[in-house]
């Protein structure tokens, strides 16, 4: 699990998000298509946080950014953003793409990081649990599955009595993995919520309907 609450949204009721959510974007094509969007700015929160706590000195801790936010000043945030993750229709923005703005912000920002798109089975296994180790959420993506757009990986919540139930599913998306838990099962944020999702089950169905260029991680160290 990461050390730190992740970002959470105050929302006009009292309620809280876990993460954003990319239905209060802007545009249609970043309502559709926005996901990874919303993935990098919740991340970027994330660490510009970690980092200002880390080092009071740092310049990025004048900015004041918490995980826990208004929705109107994640949403002033997110316009911010939107100028350098630019969502233009059904593509989206690819892992490269994100690796590469990722790092633009980074250097701009003088934070400690750089970031790439990971490809492979083995450097999947390995890097994911190494980044949650080192208290970075990881930025995971479900591709297109080009050839096989009726298969979606299953999105789970835990009932009271500790079972996990379906309640969604995914397929070409980004999510931010936060934690992983016992039985093999990550917690993640996906439209402002949270979930559980079967890494095994993930790994099988990028063999069987996907491959690991479009199904992958952000690399972040």
């Amino acid at each position: 699990m990461l050390k730190n609450p992740y970002v959470a949204v105050r929302q006009a009721d009292g309620t809280q998000t876990y993460g954003g959510n990319q239905a209060w974007l802007s545009t249609e094509a970043e309502r559709s298509f926005g996901c990874g969007l919303i993935a990098a700015a919740d991340i970027l929160r994330y660490l510009r946080n970690r980092a200002g706590r880390e080092d009071s000195s740092r310049m990025v801790s004048q900015t004041g950014v918490r995980t826990m936010v208004g929705k109107q000043e994640y949403l002033d945030d997110i316009h911010v953003l939107a100028q350098d993750f630019r969502v233009r229709g059904k593509l989206g923005i690819t892992g490269f793409g994100l690796a590469r703005r990722m790092n633009r912000i980074f250097r701009r920002e003088n934070l400690p990081y750089r970031s790439k798109w990971s490809i492979g089975k083995k450097r999947l296994l390995r890097r994911l649990p190494e980044m949650l180790e080192a208290d970075i959420p990881v930025l995971l993506s479900v591709g297109p599955g080009f050839f096989h757009k009726d298969q979606t990986l299953p999105l789970y919540r835990r009932a009271e009595d500790g079972k996990y139930v379906k309640a969604s599913s995914m397929r070409d998306h980004y999510v931010t993995v936060t934690g992983a838990v016992e039985d093999g099962m990550l917690l993640i944020s996906s439209w402002g919520q949270a979930y559980y999702m079967n890494f095994e089950d993930y790994i099988d169905h990028i063999r069987k309907y996907d491959n690991f260029l479009f199904s992958s991680i952000l690399y972040i160290q």
